[in-house]
């Protein structure tokens, strides 16, 4: 069973697990199911202190983690890095003026809010030192110079994968029981739950940490008729506020970031229900179904063509995150790092009562 599931049909089979995927959620499983086999061969291996379930493995696992990794909320929102070992590194990109000229300095990141050359490809300023007003230079200033330089920088951070377990107790009984009234695997039940309760776990980790990273934003209380101007109609007319302070935060990302507006939004259902029935935005509703996480989160539709929205079941309905993820897995503003999503150890008996 190992040898047929690690040599010969192990490519038909991780083929079958990435059907439909595309782009990095295709690349981030192939690397997970890649991690898996390794992991599971060095514990069923000569000399090792563990044994591998590959029964369980080849039963329950391949297809919890092929239900569970495309739906984390990690690949809508920020970068997903897979590793390939249990210590790894993580990159992101940034572009820097090389040069020492016109107003900057080498080193600085270009097109930061915090320091913008005006001149740095064209004509200098009056001094020859300070940003002119990003005029071009006459064409002879210029001839014979290949220009200042701009230079690309990788950054990388150095991250440990971190460990989450859980355990189910059952009976023989009720194994037994589920299987011959309802036709229910109960091991494979049991796994499925364990990798949804993880996947939820995750979930709300992920935006937590974003939470943190965001601060504290605009405020808005709708028994307050200050907060309002004009003189609002019906109530759709006051949640329209709500619409108008998404996209000043989203507007606020790009002039910080210099990357792009805000493009995704995670928020309760409460908060869904005050965007649908908010005049002066357009919000679409999802038909296509691409993302359907199994407990937790989904995406529900699009705001104003441009920015994607997804609820969280158990966000709180006083809060809306806001962010930006550009279109490469090094534009974001945080970073998962999956390295082996699920493991079993198998069924182990209780000495003591000789149960599951």
């Amino acid at each position: 069973m190992a040898d047929a599931l690690f040599e010969s049909n192990w490519q038909a089979t991780k083929d079958a697990l990435t059907d439909g995927l595309e782009g990095n959620k295709k690349v981030v499983m192939e690397t997970t199911l890649e991690n898996t086999r390794m992991q599971l061969t060095e514990a069923a291996g000569a000399g090792a202190t563990g044994a591998g379930n590959v029964a369980t493995l080849n039963k329950v696992i391949l297809p919890v983690i092929r239900r569970v990794m495309p739906t984390v909320i990690a690949n809508e929102i920020i970068g997903v890095q897979p590793m390939t070992g249990p210590v790894g590194q993580i990159h992101t990109l940034r572009v820097r003026y090389a040069d020492s000229k016109d107003g900057v300095t080498a080193g600085t990141e270009a097109l930061s809010p915090f320091n913008i050359a005006k001149s740095y490809s064209g004509a200098a300023g009056a001094d020859g030192s300070t940003a002119g007003t990003g005029a071009a230079a006459p064409t002879s200033d210029l001839e014979g110079s290949a220009g200042n330089k701009l230079s690309i920088q990788i950054l990388k951070q150095t991250v440990e994968a971190k460990t989450r377990r859980l355990s189910a107790r059952w009976t023989f009984e009720a194994a037994q029981d589920s299987s011959s009234q309802h036709g229910i695997d109960v091991e494979a039940e049991v796994m499925a739950a364990l990798a949804q309760e993880i996947t939820a776990e995750i979930d709300q980790e992920v935006i937590t940490s974003l939470f943190s990273l965001a601060g504290t934003g605009a405020g808005l209380a709708f028994n307050q008729s200050g907060s309002f101007t004009g003189t609002p109609h019906y109530v759709g007319d006051e949640h329209a506020v709500v619409a108008i302070l998404i996209n000043q935060a989203a507007n606020l990302i790009a002039a910080r970031t210099r990357r792009g507006a805000g493009n995704w939004i995670v928020i309760s259902p409460s908060a869904l229900t005050v965007l649908q029935s908010a005049t002066t935005s357009a919000f679409a509703r999802t038909t296509e179904g691409t993302f359907e996480a199994p407990t937790n989160t989904k995406f529900v539709g699009t705001l104003n063509s441009s920015v994607r929205v997804y609820v969280n079941q158990y966000a709180a309905d006083d809060n809306i995150l806001v962010g930006y993820k550009g279109p490469g897995e090094m534009d974001a503003a945080s970073f998962y790092c999956p390295y082996v999503p699920l493991m079993s150890s198998g069924v182990v008996l209780d000495p003591s009562s000789f149960e599951p």
